[in-house]
């Protein structure tokens, strides 16, 4: 492959590497002459002499010759010394013969045909001098540049060692390229070391590393081999196997120079390349982080602004309203509100969404959940309900199935497109008031990041807290208003008994002032029987006010004792017979005789079957009131049922609550302790107490009890 990643050198073995410390090799000095002169100069002098021994001992065979060996002499000299030794022999030589081998032979007279041999000599000697000092010239030029060439080589050998060193060496990735299949002819240990495979050499690009990354080099390689232009890549992302079997992107700043041959054709390309994958991340890491604190600083903006505009109201449904104006579409694409209920159910209270998504979507986000799915949008993961938080920073199809188990939920949620998505609850103390559900899309290309999620949390914390700070305001009205109420009906109440009772002590002192001796018996007993009904009803009052007194902070104890459930509804049957009577109304008791014994707080127990009767006849209406006592499964079980104005729908869940009341105290007196003094003593001893009416039909109360008290001593404390 082409890539910046260098390969091994050329050959099965390595070449030899020059130490860096080596000095390039010198050239020698050669000089122009060879020897000194008097060398050169002697040698011609012994040349001639040894032509005088050789042409005197030849004497007999060379007559007519007698220059055959001066001759030679004059050649070396010549040749060997160039032209002052050769014009010395030629000298000598001339003497030598004329002297000793020409006619007249040892007299320096010279006849004419004599001289004409001397000048033949002399003109071949001086042509063969000068032939020999060129030959002998061009023969020293021509070693100087052999010994020149010699140095070259040498020097280069030196300087191509060196660079193939610094190529074997570099920081850098180093390739070369020959022919149009690019077939690596260098790589560099660190680029085969890259690459994972050290044997490069003679491989075509085409077939190094993976298929697509080798593909994809190809194409640049081919380019600057048909075009001859260079190329240049910044920061070119590569992927490469490791070891392990991973794979790993690599960044590297790479040039590609075309190679051309002597006729200036392209015959391969040089590669460079440096890995700037650390930089790169160093970068990405960098900006990520700068991109984040931006971000946190964004959040953290809209944060301190969120803490007042949540503040500005102590509706909880105008605080959730605001939530989602805060979250979309600064934080959000879609942002959902889901309300939790006092019976486990969800109620959706807020669904808005950026522009950039279908209304369509929201109007069946805003439909009820189907029955399937406990938590609207989701299904509802058992985290949730436990006040943990989800967060899916990539969606798939895999993680949408968990969420939606409706199909037609779940088709529409993968229609939406959902990017990233966040489910926090709004939970205040231990106690959980809903869900705020955030989610993007790739509509926007938003998606949240680990480092989004503490933001989400902290903005559904602080929503959390503004509902349950307009949570606590409403219930302190309510609490104000129902103190208020109470008030008001506990001062009427309470002057109710006291009203009549007045008017009879001012009506007996009367008589008593017009009939100065004594007072009818009679007419004493009917102001006292008065009295003291009226006295009798405002202790029932001042008990109530202390039985919840006592309940409220877990004062009130159980004594239990072995007792006849039977014989006590007779006893009270009996009591309540006249105030019955009084109100048109006739109490019908069945079941006097059954066996109903167990072990109970006898005067608690008198106290609730004398609230459920007292009840009955309140809003008997003046009809017959039937009680009826049995026993099933080993419990018994005491039913009050009357015909009266009946108890509406709305009204019977909260009817068992402290100062609770079904009808207006304009029309009947009651301070709305009885009912809720009666399933507190019911429940503290192990039983429970239900209510069945309709509206203008009636009432039936049960008490279900068990022949022990389950739960002995003191009642627990009810806030």
């Amino acid at each position: 492959m082409s890539v910046p990643s260098p390969s091994t050198s050329r050959g099965s073995d390595p070449p030899s590497v020059a130490s860096p410390s080596r000095e390039a090799p010198k050239p020698s000095v050669v000089s122009k002459e060879e020897g000194s002169a008097l060398l050169r100069y002697g040698l011609a002098v012994g040349s001639v002499a040894l032509a005088f021994l050789a042409q005197d001992l030849l004497s007999a065979f060379t007559v007519g010759m007698p220059f055959l060996a001066f001759f030679a002499a004059v050649m070396f000299s010549g040749w060997r010394g160039g032209w002052g030794p050769g014009l010395l022999a030629t000298g000598i030589s001339l003497i030598t013969v004329d002297y000793f081998f020409l006619t007249p032979v040892h007299t320096w007279k010279v006849r004419t045909g004599s001289l004409i041999t001397l000048g033949l000599f002399l003109a071949l000697s001086l042509f063969v001098t000068l032939l020999n000092a060129r030959l002998r010239r061009a023969n020293m030029e021509r070693a100087s540049l052999l010994e020149s060439e010699r140095a070259a080589r040498a020097a280069a050998e030196y300087e191509r060692t060196r660079l193939r060193e610094l190529f074997m060496r570099a920081p850098a990735h180093l390739v070369i390229f020959r022919g149009p299949d690019h077939v690596f002819e260098l790589s560099n240990p660190l680029n085969s070391e890259l690459l994972g495979n050290p044997d490069l050499l003679g491989k075509p690009a085409r077939d190094v590393g993976p298929r697509e990354e080798a593909a994809r080099i190809s194409r640049i390689l081919d380019r600057i081999y048909a075009t001859g232009e260079p190329y240049q890549g910044k920061e070119l992302p590569i992927h490469l196997p490791q070891p392990d079997g991973s794979v790993r992107e690599y960044f590297f700043d790479v040039t590609y120079t075309p190679t051309h041959d002597a006729q200036g054709k392209v015959d391969g390309i040089a590669g460079f390349g440096f890995d700037v994958t650390e930089h790169v991340r160093a970068r990405a890491r960098a900006e990520q982080l700068a991109r984040e604190l931006s971000h946190n600083e964004e959040h953290l903006r809209m944060l301190a602004g969120a803490s007042s505009f949540l503040a500005t109201s102590l509706d909880y449904e105008a605080t959730l309203h605001n939530v989602v104006r805060l979250a979309v579409p600064t934080l959000a694409d879609w942002c959902i509100v889901d309300v939790a209920l006092d019976d486990g159910t969800f109620k959706r209270m807020e669904v808005a969404h950026a522009l950039t998504e279908s209304e369509a979507f929201a109007e069946q986000l805003r439909a009820p959940a189907p029955s399937s799915e406990s938590v609207p949008v989701t299904g509802g993961p058992a985290a949730l309900l436990q006040g943990q938080s989800i967060f899916v920073e990539n969606v798939t199809d895999e993680e949408l199935q968990k969420f939606g188990r409706n199909p037609e939920r779940l088709a529409m949620l993968r229609k939406m497109r959902l990017r990233s998505f966040a489910l926090v609850p709004l939970v205040a103390g231990e106690r959980l008031l809903g869900i705020l559900s955030f989610g993007t899309t790739h509509n926007s290309g938003r998606s949240y990041t680990a480092a989004d999620f503490p933001f989400l949390q902290e903005l559904a914390n602080r929503a959390a807290l503004s509902m349950e700070n307009a949570r606590l305001y409403r219930e302190a009205r309510e609490a104000v208003r129902l103190r208020d109420e109470f008030l008001s009906i506990a001062s009427h109440e309470l002057k109710t008994p006291l009203t009549p009772l007045n008017l009879k002590l001012q009506s007996l002192r009367r008589e008593m002032d017009r009939h100065p001796g004594p007072v009818s018996r009679a007419l004493v007993e009917s102001y006292l029987e008065v009295g003291s009904r009226q006295l009798k009803k405002l202790a029932e009052l001042v008990n109530d006010l202390l039985d919840v007194s006592r309940i409220a902070s877990g004062r009130m104890s159980l004594d239990p004792t072995r007792v006849d459930l039977a014989e006590l509804v007779r006893d009270v049957v009996a009591a309540y017979e006249g105030p019955a009577a009084r109100s048109g109304s006739e109490l019908r008791l069945d079941g006097a005789d059954t066996v109903t014994a167990g072990w109970w707080d006898r005067p608690r127990l008198e106290q609730v079957v004398v609230n459920l009767v007292d009840n009955a006849i309140k809003y008997g209406q003046g009809r017959p009131i039937d009680i009826r006592l049995e026993t099933v499964d080993g419990h018994a079980v005491l039913t009050v049922r009357d015909q009266g104005i009946g108890i509406a729908a709305e009204s019977l869940p909260r009817l068992f609550g402290r100062f609770e009341r079904a009808v207006s105290e304009r029309h009947y007196g009651g301070l709305g302790l009885g009912l809720y003094i009666t399933r507190t003593l019911v429940e503290a001893m192990g039983g429970t107490v239900r209510v069945e009416s309709q509206l203008g039909q009636g009432a039936v109360f049960t008490v279900d009890l068990p022949p022990r008290s389950e739960v002995p001593g003191e009642v627990p404390a009810e806030a």
